[in-house]
């Protein structure tokens, strides 16, 4: 920007403004010089200023409409008006051709095409104040009475013109006269029309600034239209000459003004009701000119008679007034009571569709935008989140603790995805995301930034509390209703939970395959249970090197009546899925308390000393699982030291919850296994976090010690870490007697495996334990296979 440019007024920095404020002044300088000389102006001279100055304010309107920052309805607006000042600078030329025609003539004729153009300017100006839109939306009632109180003012202003201007003066009766009046008249119609709207009920898409600077210029003009009798004698020009220039500065600022202002909303919110003393003033104005007339009335009576009209029409509008003020209050307060009922309204269609607890979305919520999604056949993605371990942290530090964490897990899953994508609450610690425009290939990132944020401790009434949550996600694909999207996104979620804590896994057609399979083998196995098909196995536990047994591992079989002996390795996995572990878990433990209690009272020191079973990470969640334990010794009367409980790693590991549970048992005198150790997350801090009195080394470290010396060292280790520590050891899968003396050799005093005994029925234990009575410990299997 120039230096001048940063001098000169802002409306002056726009070529078209400045040049047309620069052409006005240089004419009022010249005008004011040949008056001031007292030269008789010329008759055309007034319209070299009118035309001009049309045209270049007319470019202006047009440039404001097209620029960039106006809406649609402002744009219309104001190249209506750039057309109608326009038609003025027309209207000029054509007032030019008859000065020059009728030059020789005292008064110069208006033709019938130069008063049909001046018209067509001024009406113009009016269709495009009547094409804005009001700035609310308008009942048919209220636009009744808008147009009733605009008649009031404007019969009210046209009175006060005639009485003042119209009818004093003879010069209006010649033929240039007519058309004064009628641009007079049409001017002060668009004056007090735009006044009256702006004041009753406003427009919208223009800036009302601008709008009152319109009126204005319009008003003034035709002010100085209806003193043309008064002035054109002393100016010597025509009434046009004089107002189209004033039309045209007022226009210009009005044009800057909207320029600056930018684009208004078209319609805006509605404003309280409220009506306007504008009519009421119109009519009182209108009064008080009949009262100032009156006092020329010849006859007193009609001077009586019309301070009684005054007087009775300033009682009924006090009336009206008083009533219409009664009426808005009442009005308030019913648009109160509606704005309650709305607000009310509002809040039971959010209670509705939002979680009370966290504020996400509920389910039905969920429903509602995924059955949109799938409508309109956008590619979105379902995410299904299940917090680990959840149970615990309610059942140890309580339900107030459980909520502000489900609370702040909400807060931070909100964090991890976009405004469009949609977090709800399905109940309990159950999330779900809907991914909007995001299939799953895309939506692994969104699960990744989850798993960091929840990785983090929350801290919660002094407790940091660790939260990991098990994922699923699966494509909502067409065809598909919310049912489905959420069941294949469940089946997911599930498929990560076993795969271990804190993972997440994505639909595929297998899962489905695999949930029929588990559900109508869940079916099978409460039915095998009612009809008791499951039976109890126990493998012994024996010493090195005289292979006496010291203990026996419970082993769960399932009789079934068609498909004969189904493998633990096939319904366990499903039972655990199905939840139907839990009940199964029950019949094991309390069914191996019972035999083993069987034996002890029937063999005595001969008997095995402690009885194994084994516990699923889903029958450790469970609330109050120590209890099941004590109400199993005691309904068995078993010893607690008899009883060894047995879980692998993956169960316990990063599980608080878990760990307080085993320390609850222990506390019972129950002795704590690691099962399968070495083949979970081996994490030498779980020795020291939970109560492990025997690690049971896993089959696939014995398999090769006497091949390898890589699972030697491995073996040997083992062995050494748990005497370091105090803990009994077992080696489990041993099939050779090749396997058992190296054992020995390392360290090793307990053993499981084929190479002593197969898993047997109870009551061939009990004949183990009677041919044992008085045998000599030699190599080979305790019982010979049958």
């Amino acid at each position: 920007m120039s230096r001048l440019a940063r001098v000169l007024p802002a409306p002056l920095r726009c070529p078209l403004s400045g040049a047309l404020v620069a052409a006005a002044a240089l004419c009022t300088v010249a005008w004011c010089v040949v008056i001031g000389a007292g030269w008789g102006p010329p008759r055309l001279a007034g319209w070299t200023v009118a035309a001009p100055s049309a045209w270049l304010t007319a470019a202006y309107c047009w440039r404001v409409a097209g620029s960039s920052g106006q809406a649609p309805v402002g744009r219309r607006f104001w190249r209506l008006v750039a057309a109608s000042i326009g038609l003025q600078g027309v209207a000029s030329l054509l007032s030019v051709r008859d000065d020059l025609l009728y030059a020789a003539t005292d008064v110069t004729p208006v033709t019938a095409g130069t008063v049909s153009v001046h018209l067509a300017g001024v009406a113009t100006l009016l269709w495009a104040l009547l094409r804005l839109p009001a700035r609310a939306a308008v009942s048919r009632i209220e636009r009744r009475r808008f147009l009733i109180d605009a008649l009031i003012v404007v019969l009210t202003v046209g009175m006060f013109a005639w009485r003042l201007s119209f009818g004093r003066f003879d010069s209006w009766n010649d033929t240039r006269g007519t058309l004064t009046v009628l641009a007079v008249v049409l001017l002060a119609f668009v004056a007090v029309f735009t006044f009256v709207r702006l004041a009753l009920v406003g427009v919208g898409g223009v800036d009302r600034g601008a709008l009152y600077l319109l009126a204005s210029a319009v008003g003034v003009s035709a002010a100085l239209g209806a003193a043309s009798p008064v002035l054109t004698p002393a100016l010597g020009l025509p009434s046009a000459a004089v107002t189209i220039p004033v039309v045209s500065a007022g226009l210009v600022l009005a044009a800057r003004r909207q320029s600056r202002a930018g684009c208004p909303p078209a319609r805006g919110a509605r404003r309280g009701r409220r009506f306007s003393y504008l009519p009421y003033a119109a009519v009182a104005a209108l009064d008080a000119l009949l009262l100032w007339a009156a006092r020329r009335f010849d006859d007193p009576d009609d001077a009586l008679l019309a301070a009684a009209v005054v007087t009775l029409t300033a009682l009924v509008v006090y009336r009206q007034i008083t009533a219409l003020r009664d009426n808005a209050r009442l009005l308030a307060r019913v648009d109160a009571t509606v704005r309650q009922l709305r607000d009310a309204q509002a809040q039971l269609s959010h209670q509705a569709t939002h979680d009370a607890l966290t504020g996400l979305a509920n389910r039905r919520l969920l429903e509602t935008r995924m059955a949109e999604a799938l409508r309109d056949a956008v590619p979105c993605s379902m995410v299904l989140i299940d917090l680990d371990d959840f149970k615990a942290v309610n059942d140890r530090l309580g339900h107030v603790i459980g909520d502000q964490l489900l609370v702040a897990v909400a807060e931070r899953l909100r964090g991890c995805v976009r405004p469009e994508d949609t977090v709800a609450r399905l109940g309990g610690d159950e999330f779900a995301i809907l991914l909007a425009a995001q299939t799953v290939t895309a939506g692994t990132s969104v699960l990744d930034r989850i798993g960091q944020a929840l990785s983090m401790p929350v801290r919660i009434d002094g407790y940091d509390l660790l939260v990991r949550c098990s994922t699923g996600i699966a494509d909502v694909e067409p065809g598909l209703d919310s049912t489905e999207v959420l069941r294949r996104a469940d089946l997911a979620m599930y498929a990560a939970k076993e795969a271990g804590k804190g993972q997440y896994a994505s639909y595929h057609p297998d899962l489905d395959e695999r949930a029929h399979y588990d559900a109508q083998l869940g079916a099978e196995l409460r039915l095998a249970m009612e009809r008791g098909e499951f039976r109890l196995l126990f493998q012994p536990v024996v010493r090195l090197p005289d292979r006496h047994p010291v203990g026996a591992e419970a082993l769960v079989r399932w009789d079934h009546p068609s498909r004969g002996v189904v493998s633990p390795d096939e319904f366990i996995p499903a039972a655990e899925r199905t939840g139907l572990i839990v009940p199964l878990g029950a019949w094991v433990l309390q069914e191996a308390c019972r035999t083993a209690a069987d034996w002890l009272h029937g063999h005595g020191a001969t008997g095995p000393w402690t009885v194994s079973v084994n516990i699923s990470a889903r029958q450790l969640r469970e609330a109050h699982f120590s209890r099941r334990v004590s109400a199993a010794l005691a309904a068995s009367r078993l010893p607690a030291e008899r009883l060894m409980i047995e879980l692998t790693e993956t169960a316990v590991f990063d599980s608080r919850a878990a760990a307080q549970t085993l320390r609850e048992i222990a506390d019972l005198g129950v002795a704590i296994a690691l099962d399968d150790f070495g083949t979970g997350h081996s994490s030498l801090g779980l020795l020291r976090n939970i109560p492990v009195s025997v690690l049971k080394v896993d089959k696939s470290f014995i398999d090769h010690i006497t091949e390898s010396p890589a699972e030697a060292t491995i073996a040997t280790a083992v062995v050494s870490l748990a005497n370091g520590l105090d803990l009994g050891v077992v080696a489990e899968g041993v099939e050779s007697a090749a396997q058992a003396r190296q054992l020995h050799l390392m360290g090793y005093q307990l053993s499981q495996g084929y190479h002593f005994a197969r898993p047997m029925a109870p009551e061939r234990v009990r004949d183990l334990l009677v041919a044992l009575d008085g045998r000599p410990a030699a190599d080979g299997p305790l019982l010979e296979r049958q």
